[in-house]
């Protein structure tokens, strides 16, 4: 293998979810391709990355309007004072096409710890204090992976915002289970059923 399918396998399996093997197939998928094929993916990378950003609010990746704001955030529309707090951007894909939920959103970046107690690098639980404290939340939805570090980080969160109503969604999810892969379905039973 050349060092140049190395390097890119290499740099492919560090997406979430690829290992090396499924890099390496990407990578011999890619050039299976034809040059033109290859050159409009390359392209729609750096679009995508020059088009999107971070919201401001919600900190979720999409296209933003003017103000910094996506199109969740900046839809008049949807209820101000709910808030669903999500683990990554995936999880909100997954809650709008279940067309369950007409709230704002909130990506936490990340989970507690249990045995460190503390917040993993990217999980922004004081910009979620801030948050809620300045948008006038009344309701808190915990829509978190069911998994230990996911547990803790509910009761965490719960704990710091005895102010407003905390939920966490129903078991319709079974242990273990990441929001990004469940179906509408599951979704919709989850949230209706929501503890």
């Amino acid at each position: 293998m050349s060092k140049s399918i190395r390097d890119l396998a290499a740099l492919i399996s560090e997406f979430p979810g690829i290992g090396p093997r499924q890099a390496r197939r990407i990578v011999q998928f890619l050039l299976s391709k034809n040059p033109a094929y290859r050159e409009k993916v390359a392209k729609m990378i750096v679009e995508t990355g020059a088009r999107s950003a971070q919201c401001v609010s919600c900190f979720r990746y999409d296209d933003i309007a003017k103000g910094g704001l996506c199109r969740i955030c900046s839809d008049p529309e949807r209820d101000q004072a709910s808030l669903m707090v999500v683990e990554k951007d995936a999880d909100i894909d997954s809650m709008e096409a279940a067309g369950v939920y007409r709230g704002r959103y909130f990506v936490l970046g990340g989970l507690i710890h249990m045995v460190e107690k503390k917040n993993a690098p990217k999980a922004r639980v004081n910009e979620l204090t801030e948050r809620i404290a300045k948008n006038g939340i009344t309701e808190v939805i915990l829509a978190l992976s069911t998994t230990p570090e996911g547990d803790y980080t509910a009761r965490e969160i719960t704990q710091m915002h005895t102010n407003v109503k905390t939920s966490l969604l129903g078991r319709g999810l079974s242990i273990g289970a990441e929001i990004e892969y469940a179906d509408s379905e599951t979704l919709r039973n989850a949230l209706k059923n929501r503890a």
